[in-house]
């Protein structure tokens, strides 16, 4: 591949092997420690020998003891998800006014938001959905914390800031979405079931499908699903530290509330929790020691497994909290809402997830989005020049071996998909990296990735090419891969074009190049894409 990708960390790894072999660092020091009570031992055997043999006694003795104590002064928990806990067994819910089920599998299957980089974006200090919320309303003993946090709270809120309508007169019923995903005793649901039955099939106003706590048997008529599916979202992503890692990205949290979009989590509850009664949420200590037994598959006490919906932050309110909307009525906490602390979120949240609007309601009648490439020595763009309407090409030659990042920066929600060509003439899938990464870019600002790894102009050859494709709405781009492999054309250009034939917008505007490749579109079917050529001289 002329265009490969490559790790960063490459050069770090190699550091961190030399200050492992360095005798003055920690190895060093062990090495000295063992060989100085060695030499002791060979000396005094009848002195240090029993010495050892007590100090090993009490060693074992404190660790049992500390087993069996109340873990009340341990604060420090930072057991959030982690590899480790695959297989862990947690219960999903201790009571009817709980109900959140997880699955490890089904939550690292879901792709990964890509983050805007925090270099080039400065996120307001606060940001609240709170007008948008319908009123705080008990879920009452059955497990339906998910329909609440989902339905009639996320899809609620995306509602009433697209229309700007009453929240309460246009909530979404939690009823359609959990009934169709819940077991026949109503014991709680799958997150990650509901949002792809969101995506799918939409839901309904709760006038029209109304909650029952006593039963979750009704399922929707076909007359009711046809008229759900105008109420569908886009979609949703994962808000984790990047694809193979799955602790809670606070960041990408933020930026999603920021820009106006709803985070739907699943959190450990349990102890001091259940009852609470003031604004923000400030854990005991016996809450931080259950919840490291839980985290470990024990039972304890009240603890269980709980959605709800992420609407808002404050980074000036107690040192920084999220803001949180529950399903539990307006006795709870402030008026049903209640925040979060930043340094207890991992702790407490195990799964987020962004909620993202339909396309129409957040294309705008104009869309302004600018494409770069960031050298990784000296953090400067690569200056591209305008070769056609379609075709941009490096102003001069890049070295072979320049490593650098894609920069992306949009106005509305877009789609980003970037193909390579094979020294053969064949195409690859260079972006998304795989099926862990979304290419949505659905808040608005200035994204630089990869994160942990960089594109690399390899030895082969003088001149590589890539291909950007832009899109409203989500593409099979495997299946784009095999088109642009199968079309014909003498250029890689020609065949891309060939490949999205029709779907290729012509009302789309590129600017002359420079620093970055400006594209302003016009365009009002959702279902054309816009896409350009990048060719890279090589010395």
């Amino acid at each position: 591949m002329p265009i490969r990708m490559t790790d960063d960390d490459d050069d770090g790894q190699e550091e961190e092997k030399k200050k492992g072999d360095d005798s003055s660092g920690s190895g060093g020091w062990i090495f000295a420690i063992l060989a100085l009570v060695g030499g002791l031992i060979f000396r005094y055997p009848k002195v240090m020998i029993p010495i050892l043999l007590l100090g090993g006694l009490s060693f074992i003795c404190l660790a049992d003891f500390d087993d069996n104590t109340n873990d009340s002064d341990d604060v420090e928990v930072e057991e959030s998800y982690n590899d480790e806990d695959e297989g862990v067994e947690r219960k999903s819910s201790s009571s009817g006014r709980l109900g959140a089920k997880f699955d490890d599998k089904k939550y690292r299957a879901t792709p990964v938001y890509e983050q805007l980089a925090s270099s080039y974006n400065e996120l307001p200090a606060k940001s609240s959905m709170l007008k948008y919320a319908p009123k705080r309303k008990n879920q009452g003993d059955q497990g339906s914390c998910t329909g609440w946090a989902i339905s009639y709270a996320a899809r609620t809120i995306l509602q009433a800031k697209m229309t700007g309508e009453n929240p309460d007169k246009i909530a979404f019923s939690p009823a359609y979405l959990f009934n169709q995903n819940t077991d026949s005793e109503c014991d709680g649901a799958y997150p990650i079931d509901l949002l792809t039955t969101l995506k799918k099939e939409g839901s309904l106003p709760f006038s029209d499908f109304p909650y029952n706590e006593e039963s979750c048997r009704k399922k929707p008529s076909s007359s009711e699903r046809s008229r759900a599916g105008e109420f569908r979202i886009e979609g949703f992503q994962r808000l984790t530290e990047d694809g193979e890692k799955y602790d809670t990205d606070l960041e990408s949290v933020k930026q999603y509330l920021a820009n106006g979009s709803p985070v739907v989590i699943s959190m450990e509850v349990g102890g001091s929790f259940m009852g609470l009664e003031e604004a923000v949420w400030h854990p005991s200590k016996q809450d931080y020691s259950e919840i490291k037994k839980y985290k470990k598959g024990k039972e304890v006490g009240d603890w269980g497994g709980h959605a709800m919906t992420a609407i808002g932050y404050d980074d000036d309110k107690d040192g920084g909290a999220i803001q949180i909307m529950n399903s539990w009525g307006e006795e709870f906490g402030s008026k049903g809402v209640f925040w979060l602390r930043y340094e207890d979120f991992n702790t407490f949240v195990r799964e987020a997830y962004s909620v993202y609007p339909p396309v129409q309601s957040s294309r705008k009648d104009v869309r302004k989005l600018k494409f770069g490439l960031i050298e990784n020595k000296s953090e400067e763009y690569i200056q591209l020049s305008k070769e056609d309407n379609f075709t941009y090409r490096t102003t001069d030659p890049i070295k072979k071996g320049t490593r650098f990042k894609v920069s992306v920066e949009n106005d509305s929600p877009t789609y980003v998909y970037i193909f390579g060509k094979e020294t053969d003439g064949s195409s690859y899938v260079l972006f998304p990296y795989n099926d862990n990464h979304s290419p949505y870019c659905g808040t608005s600002g200035v994204r630089v990735f990869p994160r942990k790894q960089s594109l690399e102009a390899d030895n082969v050859g003088k001149r590589d090419s890539i291909a950007v494709v832009f899109s409203s709405e989500n593409l099979d781009y495997k299946k784009l891969n095999s088109q642009i492999n199968s079309s014909s054309g003498k250029t890689y250009g020609d065949k891309i074009k060939k490949a999205l034939s029709s779907r290729l917008s012509t009302s789309a505007k590129l600017g002359s190049g420079g620093d970055f490749i400006e594209l302003t579109s016009k365009e009002k079917d959702a279902s054309k894409v816009d896409a350009l050529i990048i060719e890279f001289d090589k010395e």
